[in-house]
């Protein structure tokens, strides 16, 4: 019995029953998702319509909003793209917040209605400071008019909301 448990043992030794070959190649998927930046408005346009000397006309709150494509925090500012308003005797854009002859001011606020940001040209505001990716948001304006006119003619200028990576 010793002896055919020593065959059996050696049988197994000297005859291969089969091979089992281990994995020659691991592979890992990698991803990068590039830092994308992308924003866009909606309405595109408003108009205050017809305004009188030294008055606040406002938007609703929340009338425009933002949709925010981005795949990164960002800061958004604002800004009118134009020192003057086009039209007739333009107006001055005021980069204070205070209108005066010919000079209009524009204010805006994130949601609030507390018109709390200065929309200038020269140097724009943040609107949306460290705005986490892909999170839409509103936002309104608010103009304070001229304190006198020299003429009747519609007024124009474009507000501009640029976003960086935050």
């Amino acid at each position: 019995m010793k002896i055919i448990g020593i065959l059996v043992a050696l049988l197994l030794v000297l005859i291969p029953i089969g091979v089992t070959e281990a994995a020659t190649t691991a592979n890992v998927t990698v991803n990068a998702t590039p830092a994308f930046v992308s924003i866009s408005v909606d309405p595109t346009t408003y108009s205050f319509g017809v305004v009188e000397t030294s008055k606040n006309y406002s938007t609703s709150t929340g009338y425009f909003t933002i949709t925010n494509g981005s795949t990164v925090q960002t800061d958004q500012t604002i800004a009118v793209v134009n020192a003057t308003w086009l039209g007739g005797v333009a107006w001055t854009h005021s980069d204070t917040g205070t209108p005066d002859t010919d000079t209009i001011a524009m204010y805006a606020s994130k949601n609030t209605g507390v018109f709390d940001i200065i929309v200038k040209n020269t140097a724009p505001n943040y609107i949306a400071e460290n705005q986490a990716a892909t999170t839409n948001y509103q936002f309104e304006l608010r103009i304070m008019t001229p304190t006198s006119f020299s003429d009747g003619v519609i007024k124009s200028n474009v507000v501009s909301v640029s976003a960086a990576v935050g």
